[in-house]
Formats: C-alpha cells, sequence, structure tokens
C-alpha cells in the first residue's frame, strides 16, 4: 500500500476554493482527465480523453508532449500556461488541439497548476471537454423526439438499460455520475466521510491482444462479480471505461477506504494469478469545498502513483 502527497496544489487556489463552481463532468459528450509534467509531457490521461483525441488507447497518448503533438501552435500552449501561471487555475479556457489524424478541435480546459512543497511549479492536472458548436445544439434540438416505450413492454429491462452496463452488470458512466452528484450534495449537508476509489487493471490490453475479445470480455465480468460480491452492498459500483472501474465509498474514512482497496486488489489478484492480471487502485476522499473534477483528478494521480510503484498497488491521493 502506498500513501503518499508527493505533488501540492497552488496555495493560491485553496484561497477560492468556496467561490468555485462544481461543475458536472461530461462523460458521453467528450471530456477526459490529463496531468502532465511541467515541460508538458503527459504522464496521465483517460481512456475518454484518448479517444476524443482520436487516439485508440491511453498508452499512445501517455509520454507525448502536449506542446509538441496535441496543441495547435506553440503558442497556445505559451499563453495557456502564463495565464495558469498569474492565476492558479483557469475555467473554461479554449484551446485549439489536433487530432492524431490531424483534425482540428476546440476543448475548453478546466485545469490546476500543481506545485511542490516550495512552491515551484511541477505539472498541470485539469479536465478538458470539447466545446459544442452552436450550430451541432441547434441541430441537436431540431431532431424528432423518439416515441416512448410502453411502459407495460419490458419495463424494467428498458430501465436497467438505461442506468447498467450492457457487460457487466454495473451502474454505467453517466448514472453514476447522477449518484454521485446526488450524493455529494447530501455530504455537504451532513458532513459524512466520503471516498472515491478508481480501478485500472494492469496488462488488460496485453492479454485481450493474446486472447481475443471474447476472453477479454469475460475476464472484465469476472472482475465486476468480484468487485459486487466482496466489497459492501452499500458501495456504487461502475465500469467506467474499458477495463476501468469506479467505485463510490459512502460512509467511508481515509483509513477504511484503504482497507477496502487492499481488500480488491488482493481479490483481483488471487482471482486473476493464471491470467497475470492485477490492478492498480487509486483513491480520494471528498471535502467540503471540493468540485467533482478535482475529487476524479485525486483519485486518478492515485492510479498513476500505483502504477509508477510497480502496479498491483493502492495509493491515496491528498
Amino acid at each position: 500500500m502506498k500513501d503518499t502527497k508527493d505533488l501540492k496544489v497552488k496555495a493560491g487556489v485553496e484561497q477560492r476554493q468556496h467561490n468555485r463552481p462544481v461543475r458536472k463532468v461530461a462523460g458521453g459528450r467528450g471530456a477526459g482527465f490529463y496531468a502532465a509534467d511541467k515541460d508538458g509531457n503527459i504522464s496521465v490521461v483517460s481512456q475518454s480523453l484518448a479517444r476524443l483525441l482520436k487516439y485508440s488507447s491511453k498508452e499512445e497518448v501517455v509520454g507525448l508532449n502536449i506542446a509538441d503533438k496535441l496543441y495547435e501552435t506553440k503558442e497556445d500552449r505559451g499563453a495557456f500556461l502564463k495565464k495558469l501561471s498569474q492565476e492558479g487555475t483557469v475555467e473554461g479556457y479554449a484551446v485549439n488541439m489536433v487530432r492524431k489524424d490531424g483534425s482540428r478541435i476546440v476543448l475548453s480546459a478546466h485545469s490546476t497548476l500543481l506545485c511542490d512543497e516550495a512552491g515551484e511549479p511541477v505539472g498541470v492536472e485539469g479536465v478538458l471537454e470539447e466545446i459544442v458548436p452552436e450550430g451541432a445544439i441547434i441541430k441537436a434540438k431540431d431532431r424528432p423526439i423518439p416515441d416512448l416505450v410502453p411502459i407495460n413492454e419490458n419495463a424494467a429491462n428498458t430501465f436497467d438499460g438505461l442506468i447498467k452496463d450492457p457487460l457487466t452488470g454495473l451502474l454505467n458512466y453517466q448514472y453514476f455520475m447522477t449518484c454521485l452528484n446526488t450524493e455529494l450534495k447530501r455530504v455537504e449537508r451532513i458532513f459524512h466521510p466520503t471516498c472515491l476509489m478508481m480501478i485500472d487493471l494492469d496488462n488488460f490490453s496485453v492479454f485481450n491482444q493474446k486472447n481475443g475479445r471474447a476472453e477479454g470480455d469475460e475476464l472484465l465480468k469476472t472482475v465486476a462479480s468480484l468487485l459486487r460480491d466482496n466489497l459492501r452492498p452499500t458501495d456504487i459500483h461502475c465500469r467506467q471505461a474499458q477495463d476501468q472501474f469506479l467505485i463510490l465509498l459512502t460512509e467511508t474514512t481515509r483509513e477504511e477506504a484503504l482497507v477496502l482497496a487492499k481488500k480488491a486488489k488482493d481479490v483481483i489478484q488471487q482471482a486473476l494469478a493464471d491470467k497475470k492480471v492485477t490492478s492498480s487502485i487509486g483513491m480520494s476522499r471528498f471535502i467540503i469545498g471540493m468540485t467533482v473534477q478535482e475529487l476524479f483528478l485525486q483519485a486518478n494521480l492515485g492510479v498513476y502513483m500505483a502504477k509508477a510503484a510497480g502496479k498491483n498497488e493502492a495509493c491515496f491521493y491528498g
């Protein structure tokens, strides 16, 4: 188990914490998390952001230099960094980027400057969200409303299809975010501890390539069952992306979350030992005034630290 606090958010950001709006993470529309070092080399990226940029996997994006590979011009990157260094955080900053296929995309950046304990910048973390052109929004509004399914025609199955991942039966990302936002509002009112666990399978892409998609799907179903059977029934389980899972740990302290993460890690390791697949787990705890993005980013950084520690680890960030 790892417990580290290598990076500190710039002090000026904390002073504005109570004034920050809580932004909802746009899961399906086009958004994702990232973290980069002070030179612009990407160290953490979500699968959703990789796909938005037309890369087949997040592994393709990790290690790329933002200024050289993603920004339309280095001047754009320089202007972004100047604003970020002056203010500590940016909200809704429009950036022009280039996808892998050469096409251009405009993204809205919600980013924070990371500093070490001495106050020296060490990197940037944040969320990039696709800016939908106004014309596209109007076009969407003009679409005809589909016929509603009669309530007596497989109503239960229809509801499950809206909220659950069809492969694993866990909650899908969109419905999980609804649950998360509702729970955080409750936590802000009653001040109960709540933590987020983010699980990323180690070596899953290698297993998938070697054994095929069908075997990979069966492995994901196994992991989902392990999480359901070995964690608490009050926890909210979700399949976030192909080999990534989220668990909202309600009424859970930092110490309790570490115990649960170790249990999840060990159960997965034992069950999948013959397949050589383990898990790297990152955790974060919700603090009053924190945004949803910050909760996710800290858990994501925990995953990154677990990977950097040799995989098959669980790390708490913050």
